[in-house]
This record gives structure tokens, C-alpha cells and sequence, in this order.
């Protein structure tokens, strides 16, 4: 198990404390962190379902989102995701005032600061955008079940892209279409940074049926 970035933090010398406790996130940045993360799975949620009202023959239905037993797990999703960010960038950071400490031992606060900019800068390239995409697949994830569930949608479904280097993920690329309510039974992701989604194939409704299209809510 990794330690904590308490326990890396504790056994330091007052500098490195210092500078951590500078830098650090903290309960105001856990909470904003979790806003956003609401806000964009919100907005994804949304666009799938109006995604899947237009394969299954309704072009006009268009996803809501603002309440409700969805909208709740959503959020309780960011918040565990929230205290996960904060505690893996202030661990990460301890690391990096280590590194700095073993390449420049005399360093004072001003050069730590400026060199954990830097590095706060590089990590934040790739860092957002891995976050990114796992909270859109994970609202995307979940506005395919609601949808196929509330609308007892039948039809198929792959997995895409086609491209797979875990077992999992191979095993399902290997099976191709497979019945929708599996799909839906077995949502990616399946391992870190897993880049799979399933691309449903939904039957179509009659078009007297679409105002009745369970949409969101």
C-alpha cells in the first residue's frame, strides 16, 4: 500500500512542510474539484441520452438531468473522486519536493516553489485529460443503462475501439455484437485508463412512442 501523503509529509524537514502546506489542496479545493466533476457529468449524461433518443427514432427528444436517484449517484461518484484527486495530487507533490530535495539539497522555499510550478504545470497536461475522460465515460455509462432500462430498449451492441490490449477488454472486442441488456450488465471500464465504450445498436420505437421516451429527469 502507498503511504499517505500525511506520512510522507510528517518525516521532512520543516522546509519541505512548509512548501507543502503552501501548495497543497485542501477541503475547498476537494469541494469545487467535486462541483465540476457534477457539472461536467451532468452535461455528458444529458448529451448520451440525447444521443440515444435519436438512434432509437426520436430526433427531437433531448436529455434532462436535475434530479432524482441518477443525478444523486452521479454526485456521490465526484465526491469519491474528489477526495481521491486531493489526496493522489498532494501524495504526488510530496514526491516532488523529494526529487527536488535530492537534485538541489540547498534549496530555500523560493526554489522549491518554482520548480513544483513547473512541475504542477506538466502533470496538469495529462492529468485533466485523464480525469476528463474517465468522468464523461462514467456519466455516459450510467445514461445507457437508465435509458435502456426505463424504456425497455432491446437491440445490440460493440465494443469500441476495436484496438484491446487487456484480456477483458479483448475477450469483448473478440465477441462483437453482443445483446444490449449484456452490454449494459458489463459497462467499461474495465481497468485504468480504459479507453472502451460500448456503441449500442438499439431497436427502433414507433414514432407515436417517442413522446412517451423516458428522457431523463
Amino acid at each position: 500500500m502507498l503511504p499517505s501523503w500525511q506520512e510522507l509529509v510528517g518525516e521532512r524537514p520543516r522546509v519541505q512542510k512548509l512548501v507543502h502546506l503552501a501548495m497543497r489542496w485542501v477541503e475547498p479545493d476537494q469541494q469545487r474539484i467535486r462541483a465540476e466533476l457534477t457539472r461536467t457529468r451532468q452535461k455528458a449524461y444529458e448529451d448520451e441520452i440525447t444521443i440515444q433518443a435519436r438512434r432509437v427514432g426520436c430526433p427531437r427528444g433531448r436529455g434532462r438531468l436535475t434530479s432524482g436517484p441518477s443525478l444523486r449517484a452521479l454526485d456521490d461518484l465526484s465526491r469519491r473522486d474528489a477526495a481521491s484527486i486531493v489526496n493522489t495530487y498532494n501524495r504526488d507533490l510530496a514526491y516532488a519536493i523529494r526529487h527536488i530535495r535530492a537534485e538541489a539539497p540547498r534549496a530555500n522555499r523560493y526554489v522549491y516553489r518554482k520548480r513544483l510550478l513547473a512541475w504542477d504545470g506538466k502533470r496538469k497536461l495529462w492529468k485533466d485529460r485523464q480525469v476528463a475522460e474517465y468522468t464523461v465515460s462514467t456519466a455516459r455509462r450510467q445514461a445507457q443503462q437508465d435509458f435502456v432500462r426505463f424504456n425497455d430498449i432491446q437491440g445490440a451492441a460493440v465494443l469500441e475501439p476495436t484496438r484491446a490490449v487487456c484480456p477483458v477488454c479483448q475477450g469483448w472486442v473478440a465477441r462483437g455484437e453482443v445483446p444490449l441488456n449484456v452490454a449494459m450488465n458489463n459497462p467499461p471500464p474495465y481497468h485504468v485508463n480504459c479507453p472502451h465504450v460500448w456503441t449500442v445498436k438499439p431497436n427502433k420505437v414507433a414514432a407515436s412512442e417517442c413522446r412517451d421516451l423516458w428522457l431523463g429527469e
